[in-house]
């Protein structure tokens, strides 16, 4: 099920070898309201003129740095956006590479018709368990909706891919999942860890070490049958992955909100600036939060570990949610 090695590896290495990752969202709009959402603004949304305004911002960071694009649009729900295809069109004529993340549920012939016109380079689709599960986090209707957008996709040759984020809700799906996304033949599964702040998990959505270490090794299970890509923070090492993830966030990616708001990634709840007032090559360059960041050195406890070069101490996202801090090692690492 998951796609070719040379396919797997030009998704799962996009972050190094030049790569800068722009997470984009587009618009705060959504059309569903999932229990596990870091959204708290429905409303905010980016005019025509201000699309290819940021994307012009885009391209002079990434031509002052000598970076490559990959350039991720997503929301909210980018389909309620109505310039989502002419920005997407507007964006291979600069050669910059684009995917779309989508909840899927707006995507049908006409829509993935579309994209693939626009030339769109991946679509990621979000399932968070078999249906009842998925239904009962996002939305009754909701899992017949996306899967009806993933037929939709991979009638049209779109490399789609599948994230499925685990919590308490659906920690034993993931086996379930990957053999229905085989079944169906979505090119790549992957998994990453729901980032909820301590304070404010009051559902405990938040998978605990012993949840994700087991999960993990599902995982790992899978993945030795080709079912599920282990790319993310610490998966690597049940899965015996070749390739380490290191978060890049702040370095080789930034989020920009459809506020204008600049991230250096969405799960960590850090506002380094706006577009609206500051151009984003120069808030990547000068802002001392984001030097600070980038220039974070390895947590103490990782020094000895012999991934630290390349793990450099997990997922700064979920460190942060669990502790109030970024420069300790990832709580959840069955290495410490």
């Amino acid at each position: 099920m998951i796609a070719s090695e040379r396919e797997v590896s030009a998704v799962e290495t996009i972050e190094y070898n030049g790569w800068f990752t722009l997470q984009w969202h587009i618009t705060h709009r959504c059309n569903l309201r999932c229990t596990h959402c870091y959204q708290d603004d429905y409303t905010a949304f980016e005019s025509a003129d201000a699309l290819f305004d940021v994307l012009g911002q885009y391209e002079t960071l990434l031509r002052e740095n000598r970076f490559k694009s990959f350039l991720n649009i997503t929301g909210g729900e980018p389909l309620t956006h109505p310039e989502l295809f002419r920005l997407l069109e507007e964006a291979k004529k600069r050669g910059v590479t684009t995917a779309v993340l989508t909840n899927g549920t707006l995507i049908g012939r006409v829509e993935a018709m579309r994209l693939k016109a626009c030339g769109v380079d991946y679509v990621q689709v979000s399932l968070d368990g078999t249906e009842k599960t998925h239904d009962a986090i996002r939305g009754k209707g909701s899992f017949a909706r996306a899967v009806s957008g993933i037929h939709a996709l991979l009638a049209q040759n779109i490399f789609t891919d599948v994230s499925f984020t685990a919590q308490r809700e659906n920690k034993d799906e993931l086996p379930a999942l990957a053999r229905y996304c085989s079944d169906i033949g979505v090119d790549k599964l992957w998994f990453d860890r729901v980032v909820i702040p301590a304070a404010e998990d009051e559902k405990h959505l938040s998978l605990t070490k012993e949840e994700f270490k087991k999960l993990s090794r599902q995982a790992a299970r899978l993945n030795r049958r080709r079912m599920v890509s282990c790319a993310r923070a610490l998966q690597f090492i049940p899965c015996k992955s070749k390739s380490v993830y290191r978060c890049t966030a702040g370095d080789r990616l930034l989020t920009v909100l459809a506020d204008g708001s600049v991230m250096a990634c969405r799960r960590l709840p850090l506002v380094f600036g706006n577009v609206r007032e500051t151009e984003l090559a120069a808030i990547y360059r000068d802002n001392p939060g984001l030097i600070r960041l980038r220039q974070t050195p390895l947590p103490e406890a990782c020094g000895k570990c012999r991934y630290a070069a390349s793990c450099a101490g997990g997922a700064k996202c979920v460190t942060y949610a669990k502790t109030g801090r970024y420069d300790l090692p990832d709580p959840d690492c069955p290495l410490l």
